[in-house]
């Protein structure tokens, strides 16, 4: 009834994407992504020699300053882990807003960790319950004093989170991730191809 498949196995965290006829022209394909059964931090990625204790340092102390990051990078880049591992730098006593369309950051974990989470779910590949992404970041926020997340820029919800960043946090911290190869092609693909005015944009503190 529907030639392509998106689904996860939770009790593996895997997510599963996968393609067969009519929607190709012979055989099924799929692709597994599994992610790390506990969540990143700053000092594996230093052991890892994904970025240097400076960077790290720097990236915490933005973190603590309570700024606006986008963090931007090309397919399997890492963004999502470098996301997380921010995550574990906010202090517990605050709430995280987060929202997703597919759940990639590991919020189980996180709430295990002693972590206050709501995770909001939207709508990705079909209509049905799930608020848009827009009406989730509207919704996040009503719901008060919050960190706000949310998992990927793609569409016309930016505009919803850059106003986020400019007055609905109250001076918390907003993170966000979105497809980009540099901050110029960043600041072009959020003005240009998403219809964020570019006065809007500066709310971005720093991009990553």
């Amino acid at each position: 009834s529907n030639p392509v498949l998106h689904t996860e196995i939770k009790e593996h965290g895997i997510r599963v994407c996968g393609i067969h006829p009519p929607s190709t022209y012979n055989g099924t394909g799929f692709a597994f992504r599994r992610r790390k059964s506990e969540p990143w931090t700053l000092t594996e990625m230093i052991a890892a020699n994904m970025l240097d204790h400076k960077t790290a340092g720097l990236l915490s102390y933005l973190i603590d300053g309570q700024n606006s990051l986008l963090i931007t990078g090309p397919r399997s880049s890492g963004k999502t882990s470098l996301l997380t591992s921010l995550l574990l730098e906010i202090p517990q006593h605050n709430r995280i807003i987060i929202i997703e369309d597919t759940p990639e950051i590991p919020v189980k974990e996180l709430r295990k960790l002693g972590f206050k989470i709501e995770h909001m779910k939207t709508e990705a590949f079909a209509k049905g319950f799930e608020l848009s992404t827009e009406q989730a970041l509207r919704t996040s926020l009503r719901l008060g004093d919050s960190v706000l997340v949310i998992g990927e820029v793609r569409g016309k919800e930016a505009r919803a989170l850059f106003e986020a960043m400019r007055v609905g946090a109250s001076g918390n911290v907003v993170l966000g991730t979105i497809h980009g190869s540099s901050a110029y092609d960043t600041w072009d693909r959020v003005v240009n191809d998403l219809g964020v005015p570019s006065t809007s944009f500066k709310a971005v503190d720093n991009i990553i």
